[in-house]
């Protein structure tokens, strides 16, 4: 599995090492392939905004986007999972209003826009319903593991509950 990051913004200082071992574990938990291959995008709101313009026909910011590049019936040597595209201006805001650091709030977009990729949505109920328990059960995974222990306290209540809203 590989990792390509590409930070476009300087809101924030983004540790790209642990970023990188963060995608790796929340793309072995979603059962990415071996020959996977995810690129992630750092950038501030005025760059999602028109990407989020182009191909969603939405003229605002947003806090991430994801775009699917897997082909049925096409089997590359390397499989592109997508890109992930996060802007760490709504990230900062986001993480002051649910009161966290910008590395959790970070994750929890991570999380959000890697299942994207693995077909999840959250546009019908029940969609959303089966989404928002599958980043509930990726957050308690993350907390549990040693290698991030910076994220210990996303498991609680509140952020499981955020989670978990909208179902």
């Amino acid at each position: 599995m590989e990792v390509l990051i590409s930070n476009e913004q300087n809101a924030v200082e983004i540790n790209l090492d642990f970023i990188k071992e963060l995608a790796l574990e929340i793309m072995k938990f979603e059962g990415s392939p071996e020959n996977s291959q995810l690129s992630m995008v750092f950038c501030d709101d005025e760059a999602i905004k028109e990407l989020n313009n182009e191909y969603r026909g939405k003229n605002e910011a947003t806090d991430v986007l994801s775009f699917p590049m897997e082909l049925e019936n096409f089997v590359p040597e390397i499989r592109m999972l997508g890109d992930i595209v996060i802007s760490t201006d709504t990230a900062i805001r986001q993480a002051k209003e649910y009161n966290h650091s910008v590395i959790t709030e970070i994750a929890i977009l991570m999380i959000h826009g890697l299942l994207h990729l693995h077909g999840y949505d959250h546009i019908e109920e029940e969609d959303c319903r089966k989404m928002r328990a599958r980043e509930a059960e990726l957050l308690n995974h993350i907390c549990s593991s040693d290698k991030f222990s910076e994220l210990k306290n996303i498991a609680s209540e509140p952020l499981i509950e955020r989670a978990s809203e909208s179902i």
